[in-house]
């Protein structure tokens, strides 16, 4: 993203409202009748482009989308002591459950993506081919397997099959328990 000058912003947008009045840009005098500036089509053409950099005025000078400030804090680690395991589930559903935890008006809410990646970095998952689905598939590695995560073949209502990688409670725990590397991108802490 690109950063303008605002005073020549603020020069321009000047400019071309002259120029939409009918008016000679730099002193502001009234333009000839047969003068192109009086072209319909001009006076269109200086007000959208007007419009456009008033936009960007308000974006602070800004052009494309202004970079994201979140205003809330970061995700509360202290929060997940208040976390108890209820049932095996997909990391979406944790993560969930982990979110019920803060006030997602204050606090950044958990997203299951950073976790599913800190997961294969640290090979408790895996991506790889499956002819049977013929795609990608997420599954368990023995070490994943070893802390409680599992794949179950599901079907979806639309009967289509498909695999649910399902969390267990040492599992969902594990993930508790690391959730600052894990945010951090940090190794395992076994």
């Amino acid at each position: 993203m690109e950063t303008i000058d605002m005073k020549k912003l603020e020069t321009a947008i000047l400019y071309l409202q002259r120029i939409a009045d009918g008016n000679n840009p730099v002193n502001n005098m009234p333009v000839d009748e047969d003068s192109v500036l009086n072209n319909p089509n001009v006076i269109r053409c200086m007000f959208f482009v007007k419009e456009v950099l008033e936009a960007v005025k308000r974006n602070e000078g800004v052009i494309g989308r202004k970079p994201k400030k979140s205003e809330k804090a970061q995700f509360p680690i202290e929060a997940l002591e208040k976390f108890t395991y209820s049932e095996d589930k997909a990391i979406s559903k944790l993560v969930g459950q982990l979110n019920e935890l803060i006030d997602t008006n204050i606090y950044q809410k958990l997203s299951y993506k950073p976790i599913i990646q800190w997961l294969k970095l640290n090979e408790f998952l895996v991506e790889k081919y499956s002819e049977e689905f013929e795609k990608n598939v997420t599954r368990p590695t023995e070490k994943g397997e070893r802390i409680g995560i599992r794949a179950e073949r599901r079907s979806s209502s639309r009967g289509f099959d498909y695999m649910l990688v399902l969390y267990g409670k040492n599992a969902q725990e594990f993930i508790v328990h690391n959730m600052e590397a894990i945010l951090n991108g940090e190794v395992a802490d076994m």
